[in-house]
């Protein structure tokens, strides 16, 4: 999103409309030409191409680091959990700690729970690289550095659709491919 201003300055002529979700966004029937989607990259009729690693990690407010010296020590504090619920589990054998019970409310929003972690309510285990301002900022921190794959960011669109011009300058633009 903060690259967006880029690139409406760099191509005035395409008009782009965003809209954002967490559902898993049905290509053509939302009259869309392209989607971002998370996951492995394979779904049935699309063609698509990896934008970003999306490596999942604890992170938290700075305030609650201090309690945090060892993977064991986040059953202390709420685990805050997104819709996928293998994410703790899977995090806590990559870690090589058993996993405390995970309960309360699920999101499907990792900016959702992004600004709970900052406010300290818990940690939240989300893609460093989509949080890393957050963490310069001071408003989170990263306390531990074991990280596991869930899946990696992708554009996507139906195959048989024409790529339009509009489209391969966006598509190359937003894979790094026509970044300025």
């Amino acid at each position: 999103m903060p690259r967006l201003e880029q690139f409406r300055r760099a191509y005035p002529e395409i008009d782009l409309r965003i809209s954002t979700n967490n559902n898993r966004v049905e290509i053509l029937r939302e009259g869309l030409d392209m989607a971002i989607r998370f996951g492995n990259g394979g779904w049935t009729g699309h063609d698509a191409i990896p934008l970003m690693d999306a490596p999942l990690t604890p992170l938290c407010a700075p305030s609650l680091v201090s309690r945090l010296l060892h993977p064991t020590d986040l059953g202390q504090v709420t685990l805050l959990r997104s819709y996928r619920s293998a994410e703790w589990p899977g995090w806590f054998e990559a870690a090589g700690t058993p996993c405390p019970p995970v309960t309360g409310p699920v999101f499907d929003s990792s900016v959702a729970l992004a600004e709970l972690a900052a406010s300290g309510a818990g940690a939240a285990l989300l893609p460093v690289t989509m949080f890393e301002s957050h963490i310069a900022q001071g408003r989170l921190a990263q306390p531990f550095g074991v990280t596991v794959s869930a899946g990696r960011y992708f554009l996507a669109w139906p195959s048989d659709r024409r790529v339009s011009p509009a489209m391969r300058v966006f598509s190359n633009w937003l894979s790094g491919k026509g970044a300025s």
